[in-house]
């Protein structure tokens, strides 16, 4: 897994680089601005032919001295340079950033002061530029741009393509929240350490590519000093949990998943909720359902063993019991939900299970709004995962679906501490159980199909009953099947993608990391750009 930091982190690291390697602040500014040069210039030297124009926009601190750096080695190298200042003087520049500032302007650069261009002048500005430089604010702001600033991160939408150095300005970079107007970045270079607020939705959607700037010390060496409870999800963490297949398994060792599910209504949902578990690699998977149900679809998928449960109202209610309690001791995860309806009986049946049933489970859709229905007088617990997306979230939590949306990491502590371990689907989908927070690093709009949150709650569990601990589990569950979806849209496109499709194609992947593996060909994809000046994940 990959630390990701908050602003707070991140500075005492900073500040802990400067005294343990007696670098002094200006030091740190050089190699940050020198990295962000080095990646423009290899920009205009892919796409213009090594020549261009750069338009560097800086803010007030010391992210402003960052464009100062970048302006000054940009000038070194012959490239057309134009920067401007969010201050009204270059008086009101501070220390690293006011010497850097002078230093920009003895090798020949100009200052514009953004006050002095009209709204027309500063787009004729942008549109000319082949590419510009967001060193407006740093990782330490928070709240909502004011004044020349907001102005200038508005016009910057104006761009062709942008750099943002260390945050994208307007994005809060501890938690990803967007209160107001944010630069909209092609590329980010962060410094040091990632960001935890460019992995969070909303800010994620700010972040583009991310990349990670060497200031002069190995990043690793700040991660064992300070602690983090935020890592980035990859390809690496999925096969460090992923479950071995040893010769002589056997389907008893793979795990035995039930799915408790179904209604007149969403006949299909408990189907594709099998489907995502025997793809994942279950060994066992029962399917408790209506009688009617089952009737009209209980031959969809042959490998699962098929439970019907005779009912007057084609849902489930407590006589489901009857059909469960016997197999309480071969199966090892209960996932409550899928396509289950919102009928008092089945409303019952769900809190019931919350309260009596002694093994792990997974509650996922209507199991949710059965949870809301009586979430003051439940209690938490710590072997069940549940699986709402922003909506379902919002009503377990008694808010609107924007608050869940702006804060997502608040948003699914509450939800772990409150209920138990969690995931928070959506685009960077978090998975956490209160202390430990895992990001998704995958994902595509290809998911966003009917039946998609059926087949994860099967994958995820598959991977409770036969892997590690519940976060990791449920970790690995939501990036294969995020990875299955950008496998899918390279195949398919983003659109007309099926459900059952994506638990297929998570079959796949399972298949290329174990492989990879095998042929000792895995890594996270992080490349290193120049001479070990960039690094990029």
């Amino acid at each position: 897994m990959i630390p990701l930091y908050t602003a707070e982190i991140a500075k005492k690291i900073d500040r802990w680089i400067m005294d343990e390697f007696s670098l002094p602040g200006l030091v740190l500014m050089e190699n940050a601005g020198r990295t962000v040069a080095s990646y423009v210039s290899q920009f205009l030297a892919q796409e213009k032919g090594g020549k261009g124009r750069v338009l560097i926009f800086s803010g007030p601190g010391n992210n402003g001295g960052d464009g100062f750096v970048a302006g000054r080695h940009l000038l070194n190298k012959g490239l057309d340079v134009k920067l401007i200042s969010s201050v009204s003087m270059l008086e009101r520049y501070k220390g690293d950033a006011f010497t850097n500032a002078n230093a920009f302007m003895k090798v020949g650069g100009k200052i514009a002061f953004s006050d002095e261009l009209s709204d027309s002048q500063l787009v004729n500005e942008i549109k000319e530029a082949d590419i510009c430089v967001d060193a407006l604010l740093g990782v330490g702001f928070k709240g909502v741009p004011e004044g020349e600033i907001a102005r200038l991160i508005k016009a910057l939408r104006k761009a062709s393509f942008v750099v943002s150095v260390d945050v994208p300005s307007g994005v809060e970079s501890s938690t990803g929240c967007v209160p107001g107007a944010a630069v909209m970045a092609d590329v980010t270079i962060t410094m040091h350490v990632y960001k935890l607020g460019l992995y969070i939705a909303p800010g994620a959607f700010y972040s583009g590519r991310v990349l990670l700037a060497d200031i002069g010390v190995h990043p690793m060496l700040g991660a064992l000093t300070f602690e983090t409870n935020c890592f980035l999800w990859d390809k690496e963490s999925s096969l460090d949990v992923l479950p071995d297949r040893p010769l002589g398994l056997h389907k008893g060792n793979r795990g035995c998943v039930a799915i408790l599910g179904g209604s007149d209504l969403y006949r299909g949902a408990p189907m594709l909720s099998a489907l995502g578990a025997l793809r994942a690699g279950a060994g066992v998977v029962y399917i408790i359902l209506p009688e009617d149900v089952y009737a009209q679809s209980g031959q969809f998928i042959p490998e699962a063993i098929c439970l019907p449960v005779r009912t007057d109202r084609r849902t489930l209610s407590a006589g489901a019991l009857d059909v469960l309690l016997p197999l309480k001791e071969k199966i090892d995860v209960l996932i409550v939900g899928p396509g289950v309806g919102r009928e008092s009986e089945t409303i019952e049946l769900a809190l019931k299970l919350w309260e009596k049933w002694p093994k792990m489970m997974v509650y996922d859709a209507d199991a949710l709004y059965a949870l809301s229905v009586a979430s003051s007088t439940l209690r938490r617990r710590n072997d069940v995962v549940l699986t709402p997306h922003e909506g379902e979230a919002a009503r377990l939590l008694g808010c609107e679906p924007a608050w869940v949306r702006e804060n997502r990491l608040e948003a699914i502590q509450k939800l772990s501490l409150g209920f138990g371990p969690s995931v928070l689907k959506g685009f960077r989908s978090i998975i956490s159980d209160g202390s430990q927070f895992r990001i998704c690093d995958a994902g595509s709009p290809a998911l966003s199909v009917p039946g998609s949150g059926d087949v994860l709650s099967g994958v995820i569990g598959t991977f409770l009953a036969s892997g590690p601990n519940l976060v990791d589990g449920a970790s690995l569950a939501v990036w294969l099947h995020a990875k299955a979806g950008e496998e899918l849209e390279l195949k398919k496109g983003l659109d007309g993608v099926l459900s059952r499709e994506i638990a297929d194609e998570i079959r796949n992947v399972i298949g290329d990391i174990r492989y990879a593996k095998k042929k000792g060909r895995l890594g996270r994809g992080i490349e290193k750009d120049g001479k070990d000046a960039l690094t990029r994940l």
